[in-house]
């Protein structure tokens, strides 16, 4: 983060504690901390102000002013996009210390933005694509959450493309294609990412959805799509690379998209917030992503871009 970083020693200087005190309260989540390359690592304002807190309820005063967080003490709360690889997260958390909970709510990337500016949950996920710039998420944070500080953290790349019948016997190439007569859609809700890249490339190409069958037939997840294929209930719908390779159905590429965590800075400290970073950062998260098929790791877990 921007602020600065203590380490053990210089904590326990700023603390007036001996180092062995400030491990063992980082260890138990007692202070705001954060391991980086397994190093302890102490966000100074954030010291001071759980000293400002320690002190204001001894004197009965009760804590500051400041944004609780959603989920419970030892767990965190995920709302916004969908993917088949966020399922991975409680596994890879069930190794951190106190096996913190994660709780997660499906209701796209919008409605993850607009949770997390409501105080609805911890951490949003999303996947929007600017045009204008070209980048991802940044843009749509500042809308949402203008003026609360922020951090976007990657949790992976992922391939989205059309999922087909298997050996693809419509030939679709794209979503030109789409228009066909005859061709059948399951689309996804809108507010979500997927459903932002169909309705951009249907203006881009200057198709009407009206004309599409099926445009009004909507899914929450990715999985929803490949399982209406499946059962022959629509021809074709979006839905990432992994769903596709699972349900053994074809899938023809249209873009490879980034997929970020969105974290305000007041809770990027947060003891299980902290765990669920780390799980994305782990052996055990990217190897079940390569498993999956469709996703590059390279970035997860790492800190892109802050606002505020």
């Amino acid at each position: 983060m921007s602020q600065r970083l203590l380490t053990v020693q210089e904590a326990a200087r700023h603390l007036r504690l001996n180092p062995r005190s400030v491990y063992l309260l980082a260890q138990r989540g007692g202070i705001p901390a954060t391991r980086v390359t397994g190093k302890w690592l102490f966000p100074e304002h954030l010291l001071d102000e759980w000293l400002e807190t320690s002190a204001r309820q001894r004197k009965g005063e009760g804590s500051p002013q400041r944004r609780a967080p959603v989920a419970p003490a030892g767990s965190v709360f995920v709302a916004g996009s969908d993917d088949p690889a966020l399922e991975l997260l409680p596994d890879a958390l069930a190794g951190a210390p106190g096996r913190p909970l994660c709780f997660q709510a499906t209701i796209g990337s919008v409605g993850g933005l607009e949770a997390l500016a409501a105080g609805r949950c911890d951490v949003a996920v999303a996947h929007l694509l600017d045009p204008a710039s070209g980048d991802y998420n940044l843009p749509q944070v500042g809308r949402y959450l203008a003026g609360r500080p922020t951090a976007l953290v990657n949790l992976f790349q992922r391939e989205l493309g059309l999922v087909v019948w298997t050996g693809n016997p419509r030939k679709l190439g794209g979503l030109e294609d789409l228009g066909r007569r005859g061709l059948k859609l399951v689309n996804r809700q809108p507010g979500s990412g997927t459903r932002q890249v169909l309705d951009t490339a249907l203006a881009q190409a200057g198709i009407a959805p009206r004309t599409i069958a099926g445009y009004g037939d909507e899914v929450s997840t990715h999985w929803g799509v490949g399982l209406r294929v499946l059962r022959g209930q629509a021809d074709v719908g979006i839905a990432t690379r992994a769903v596709a390779q699972a349900l053994s159905l074809g899938f023809v590429p249209l873009t490879r998209e980034r997929f970020d965590m969105i974290i305000p800075q007041d809770l990027f400290f947060r003891p299980a917030v902290q765990a669920l970073i780390e799980a994305v950062r782990s052996t055990g998260f990217q190897d079940g992503l390569t498993r999956l098929g469709g996703y590059d790791a390279r970035q997860s877990g790492r800190v892109l871009a802050e606002t505020g």
